[in-house]
């Protein structure tokens, strides 16, 4: 069952991304096109999915357990943090492209990918650690992902800390007060909210087909650099967190979503961001597409691990 899950998703995100690279390689939509659903998607869809979350009346959830499991998610993200100013000097990356190797390292494909692999593999009720760790990937991503695009700050662009003061970190903030203090929203507002984070998915994965419109696809499998990328982050760094975080905390579930977590393939939001900014970044498409095809493995190697 687990194996025809991580196959199905894997097939549907292929579905999609085929829609995406018809559509812009039949030129119904232009480039200009794909840089205006980056934006929607960075700037309405992604943080409406952080808010709904916090709607799920089902949910079980305890304020311990998102408080432990916040703990995990911490140590977690900042091993990958570390890793991704490391990996790219083991990879040899050339100067350009170490920024998008480093997110590509901390950034995974925890929402659509993660949520029903880690169902099937690991049951319900793990998926409710899964949000704590997508909660965690919002809040860096635009904040540490936003420094890695851009270190430097023009004197036009304002302070630095601005750069850290926007729709993504605010959404964050008030999806944890939302939760925590239980605070009633009128139907009206959440079932809003729930329909535009309900786009992202789609949106994502067009805009994904329409960098994939521009290039050779053959062009996907000749970086050598993104084959070793591909073993080291999906099978290497899974494998290896499976072994520590098992001696660092005691609930085997929450280590076992982590690991999962771990092993999922290279997210998109860095991509919307980096075609905001208006930067070259085909490694990125190349390597996100190429960690998605074989995850259908690398994920399959992983749950029989666990």
């Amino acid at each position: 069952m687990s194996t025809a899950v991580v196959f199905q998703q894997m097939l549907m995100i292929f579905i999609l991304i085929g829609v995406g690279y018809l559509v812009f390689k039949k030129g119904w939509c232009g480039q200009s096109s794909s840089k205006d659903l980056s934006f929607l998607i960075t700037m309405v869809c992604n943080p409406a999915i952080m808010l709904s979350s916090a709607f799920d009346e089902t949910t079980t959830i305890t304020r311990h357990d998102v408080l432990v499991t916040a703990g995990v998610s911490a140590v977690v993200f900042f091993g990958l943090i570390i890793l991704g100013f490391i990996l790219p000097v083991i990879l040899r990356a050339p100067k350009e492209e170490s920024r998008f190797y480093n997110l590509m390292t901390v950034y995974g494909n925890l929402g659509f990918i993660g949520i029903p692999v880690v169902s099937a593999v690991l049951g319900t009720s793990a998926v409710i650690y899964v949000t704590i760790f997508v909660f965690f990937f919002n809040i860096l991503i635009y904040t540490h992902g936003i420094f890695v695009l851009k270190p430097s700050v023009k004197k036009d662009e304002g302070p630095f800390w601005k750069k850290f003061f926007n729709i993504g970190t605010i959404a964050g903030i008030a999806t944890i007060i939302i939760f925590w203090f239980k605070i009633p929203m009128p139907r009206l507002f959440t079932e809003s909210i729930s329909y535009m984070g309900r786009c992202t998915t789609f949106l994502s994965m067009l805009v994904l087909g329409a960098t994939l419109a521009n290039m050779r696809i053959r062009d996907i499998f000749t970086v050598p650099r993104l084959y070793a990328f591909t073993a080291i982050r999906l099978l290497g760094v899974p494998i290896l967190a499976a072994l520590v975080l098992k001696h660092l905390f005691s609930n085997e579930l929450m280590v076992q979503t982590s690991v999962m977590m771990l092993a999922m393939p290279v997210a998109n939001m860095p991509l919307m961001m980096a075609k905001q900014y208006d930067m070259e970044c085909e490694v990125m498409s190349k390597g996100i597409l190429l960690t998605t095809l074989f995850s259908l493995i690398t994920i399959t190697i992983i749950s029989i691990f666990m």
